[in-house]
């Protein structure tokens, strides 16, 4: 099967105060504000008008946006999901800058939208303050009551590709055409919520930049530093303004030849303390593993 999504497209999130969220994003992992349209706030990390929106609401995740490799692509999502019976929301864009889009609902009522490009301007990607400066978005982490049912909707409706699962199927990672190890992390969990966004970022120094960022602002890590069994990154965690945790890493692993890879099976059975989730060891933290926000209902 071809692809249909060429990466991570953006992320929008409700915030009480959708300009102390945009701010915090930029004064802890650099990002910069490209757009404000009255109450909506809208971040990137690079050439892109944006990758993160922050939305007036109570705190929770508003759609998942996946770039696709065409406006063809986009019509062959559409009807790929009409033929499976799921909801189609609408078919205009969100946001501005890019020309077409469709917006559905997964088996597991997360909400998505798959869209052409986002407009590009190269000028105006190394603006902004110093410090860390994320190369982009590059993926999200969330749970969902129907793990089989979007796994199926990913492979399927999406044409992505499974690079990685857990022994126990209760967790799976799937890239999109870009080839890094993922674009999109599932976990099985009665309760959907959004359980982190991420940023792949240059070096070492920009992970050390953003804890002491935090530390700044009186705040903390709350995972790594440390490196991921699947996916090869090495990583970091905090948590944003609405209690959602943001991700920044360095060295995310790159499938280069689809042909020539075997999709990873790592062993659970040591639970959270096992080394698909850390190789450096430090076991994963309960204030992450309870983490996350809702998805709001669709509308």
């Amino acid at each position: 099967m071809s692809y249909l999504i060429r990466q991570m497209g953006h992320v929008v999130l409700s915030a009480p105060d959708p300009e102390a969220a945009a701010q915090h994003l930029c004064d802890v992992s650099g990002l910069r504000v490209t757009e404000r349209d009255g109450e909506t706030v809208y971040l990137s990390s690079n050439g892109r008008h944006h990758e993160v929106t922050y939305i007036k609401g109570k705190g929770e995740t508003v759609a998942l946006g996946l770039e696709a490799v065409s406006e063809a692509a986009v019509d062959e999502v559409l009807a790929r999901a009409k033929s499976d019976g799921l909801t189609i929301l609408d078919d205009r864009p969100m946001g501005p800058g890019y020309d077409r889009a469709v917006r559905l609902v997964s088996p597991g009522g997360a909400v998505y939208e798959i869209h052409t490009p986002i407009k590009r301007d190269r000028s105006t990607w190394y603006i902004g303050g110093g410090g860390p400066r994320p190369r982009r978005l590059e993926h999200v982490n969330y749970l969902t009551p129907d793990l089989p049912g979007e796994v199926n909707m990913i492979e399927q409706i999406f044409g992505m590709k499974l690079t990685d699962r857990l022994s126990d199927n209760g967790g799976f990672w799937l890239r999109s055409q870009d080839g890094f190890h993922h674009t999109i992390a599932l976990v099985g969990d009665p309760e959907l919520r959004m359980h982190h966004y991420a940023f792949d970022h240059h070096s070492l120094y920009d992970l050390q930049r953003i804890a002491d960022n935090l530390a700044q602002l009186n705040s903390s890590l709350i995972f790594g530093p440390g490196r991921h069994g699947n996916g090869e990154n090495v990583f970091t965690y905090y948590f944003d303004p609405m209690g959602c945790v943001v991700e920044n890493s360095i060295e995310m692993m790159h499938i280069s030849n689809d042909a020539t890879h075997e999709p990873g099976v790592w062993d659970v059975t040591a639970g959270f303390a096992a080394r698909w989730a850390n190789l450096w060891g430090t076991p994963i933290p309960e204030v992450f593993i309870n983490a996350g926000i809702p998805f709001a209902s669709p509308e």
